[in-house]
């Protein structure tokens, strides 16, 4: 009876567990977390390497230059969705030759567009550096053509996302980050300080654009790219605003809360700010690639009218698990986290970690929503991150006295939004029943 038991109950798990294998969320969702875990633990030792041998006050200005570079990335996190959109409905059917149209008269329009940006971001680097009491403004020229280089790579990475081949994805990922570590730890040894932190994103970034056009070229080198009116002008630039609001606000989130308690708190502080965004952050990074493989998976089957809702549950069950797991860790050992990671002239900063964690994992919850309904074509919904971001801004403006004030706007701001999502969510599957 026993051995009856246990060879239904092997059979059981065998017949499960090689259904989630094969489950493309699943499957993809495991090549790139494997590969987000490589980069977030290098890009976490960059972190804490940086804060240790740069100290609390220039750590906080290298964050600030970091989140700088964010916010100059919005318009390539926008054409990071379009083109995954587009590109995996062309390649539902293995069309490659219109993926290499689109793919080539995209690269030939953002001409007209990045480059004026790059001289109009020139002219104000000045003010933007006074803004942040920076007293280089040679820094903010390297975090602007370090966000050049960016959104030329990110048009490549959007298409192998698109086309489902994330192991490419995976290898430029790994590849780019670790070289940055590698560089940075050696420059700031060699004495160059904020510049041998900040130089490497450069150096690295340029390293990876190359790396990605090769993956792209070898994939599409059969194809001849001659189709013509794959996709409409109108329909992309229709669907690209909306995207680009969207990722505007979602940036705007973790980004200008650093900037903003970089201006108002002292430098010592906005560094221990730096510290706990760069911790509190563990849960959307944890959580990213779930997106980055739903996004894809659920506008493919959208376009093919298959059923896509059993993703967006699953995405958010294990987002949402994810989250409760890194919070509830914080929650328990704050100053466990701190000092190991960061050392004991960050301590003072131990009991606000867990609120960090609660926004983020808020964020990372709403980011799936959102993601969702771009991904079926539904982009009325970025009116709310849009307008929730502009209150997170109004907010800290108004409450910014101390770190505790400014991370309590952001967890208000991103419990209400999620709720706001998850009534729409229940009311628009009503009214479709």
């Amino acid at each position: 009876m026993n051995f009856y038991l246990i060879e239904i109950t092997v059979k059981f798990f065998k017949k499960h567990f090689l259904r989630l294998v094969r489950n493309q969320l699943i499957a993809g969702s495991a090549i790139l977390f494997a590969s987000a875990m490589v980069g977030n633990i290098s890009n976490y030792l960059y972190h804490l390497l940086m804060g240790r041998m740069l100290g609390p006050v220039d750590y906080g200005v290298l964050t600030s230059l970091i989140s700088l570079a964010y916010l100059f990335g919005v318009p390539t996190a926008a054409l990071s969705l379009t083109v995954v959109k587009y590109t995996s409905g062309l390649g539902v059917d293995k069309k490659l030759d219109s993926v290499l149209s689109f793919y080539s008269w995209l690269n030939k329009r953002l001409a007209v567009f990045v480059w004026p940006a790059l001289v109009i971001f020139l002219l104000v680097s000045g003010k933007i550096a006074s803004f942040l009491h920076l007293k280089s403004i040679s820094l903010v020229w390297l975090m602007g053509f370090y966000a050049l280089i960016g959104i030329y790579s990110t048009v490549n990475v959007a298409t192998l996302q698109g086309l489902l081949r994330f192991n490419l994805v995976a290898v430029s990922s790994i590849i780019t980050v670790l070289l940055k570590l590698l560089l940075s730890v050696l420059l700031v040894l060699a004495g160059l300080g904020i510049w041998g932190a900040a130089l490497p994103f450069l150096i690295s970034a340029l390293i990876g654009f190359f790396l990605l056009r090769f993956f792209v070229d070898r994939l599409l080198s059969n194809s001849q790219g001659k189709v013509k009116g794959v996709v409409g002008k109108r329909e992309v630039f229709a669907y690209a605003w909306p995207v680009f609001l969207s990722t505007l606000a979602f940036t705007s989130f973790y980004t200008t809360d650093i900037l903003l308690a970089r201006h108002f708190l002292t430098p010592q502080m906005a560094g221990y700010y730096a510290s706990l965004a760069t911790l509190g952050k563990i849960v959307f990074f944890a959580s990213s690639p779930i997106v980055m493989v739903m996004f894809p998976l659920i506008s493919a089957r959208h376009e093919n009218g298959q059923d896509y809702r059993q993703t967006l549950n699953l995405s958010l069950g294990l987002v949402l698990l994810a989250s409760l797991g890194i919070t509830g860790f914080y929650f328990l050992f704050p100053q466990f986290m701190i000092k190991v990671l960061y050392g004991t002239d960050y301590l003072a900063a131990a009991p606000y970690l867990v609120y960090f964690s609660i926004f983020l994992s808020f964020y990372a919850l709403v980011n799936v929503l959102v993601n969702y309904y771009l991904s079926i074509k539904k982009v009325k919904i970025v009116f709310f991150p849009a307008l929730a971001a502009l209150a997170q801004i109004l907010l800290i403006l108004i409450f910014h006295q101390d770190i505790f004030q400014i991370v309590l706007v952001s967890i208000a701001v991103l419990g209400l939004l999620l709720i706001a999502l998850l009534g729409y969510h229940f009311w628009e599957n009503g009214q479709q029943k």
